[in-house]
């Protein structure tokens, strides 16, 4: 029997194509749904996974926005189920985080941005995380935030080395920060953040068979 040793990535935060991936150890991309497929796209590519490599899958990795209402919602419930199906453990990462991770952590802060629609913008600071044995990563400083259009730039986005992802429509860097481009595609960058083993979602029921039984069987 195979070692459940592999983890089940699921991103719908975006407004694009959503992003169903499986991680080996190491965090290696071992297998990844197509970008297309019959609708609705997430959970047919979650459905697959479970079908396909079942007794490989022993987590589960949810991102949880911010980003497309719809999307993060549906990705969610997705992990979720699929965690619940397993029994194992679910975990949580943010949508900047892994838009952070498609380039490497250098010396200094990074912006990590993304189009929030309507002339807004998500954005977060992230700094360089190192922790013995565990592969370096981004780690956020503070909450993501939302930007609407007829606000400023925050002073807390200032004076760092650079950005990565897009401000939005009609959007410009704020002045002195330069554009990273990426390493990763998203699919690379997810995997990249898994492999970081984020911590489980704290007192997360793994529910079970008993809790299917009809009502007044006992």
């Amino acid at each position: 029997m195979n070692a459940k040793d592999w983890v089940l990535a699921v991103d719908g935060s975006q407004r694009d194509e959503p992003v169903v991936i499986l991680v080996s150890p190491g965090g290696a991309l071992a297998w990844s749904a197509p970008p297309t497929g019959p609708a609705p796209v997430l959970i047919t590519a979650v459905r697959d996974a479970l079908v396909t490599h079942r007794g490989r899958i022993g987590s589960v990795v949810a991102v949880s926005g911010p980003g497309s209402y719809m999307g993060v919602r549906g990705g969610l419930a997705a992990a979720l189920g699929a965690a619940q199906s397993l029994g194992c453990r679910l975990a949580l990462v943010g949508m900047l985080e892994v838009i952070a991770a498609q380039i490497d952590p250098g010396r200094g802060r990074v912006l990590a941005l993304a189009d929030a629609g309507r002339g807004g913008t998500f954005g977060q600071v992230l700094e360089p995380a190192r922790a013995p044995g565990r592969r370096n990563n981004w780690r956020p400083c503070g909450r993501a935030q939302l930007l609407s259009r007829e606000l400023p730039w925050p002073p807390s986005w200032s004076g760092l080395r650079g950005a990565i992802g897009g401000p939005g429509e009609g959007r410009v860097l704020p002045d002195g920060i330069r554009s990273q481009s990426p390493l990763r595609d998203r699919a690379r960058a997810l995997a990249w953040v898994v492999a970081a083993d984020p911590p489980a979602i704290p007192g997360y029921d793994r529910i079970t068979a008993e809790y299917a039984e009809p009502v007044g069987a006992r």
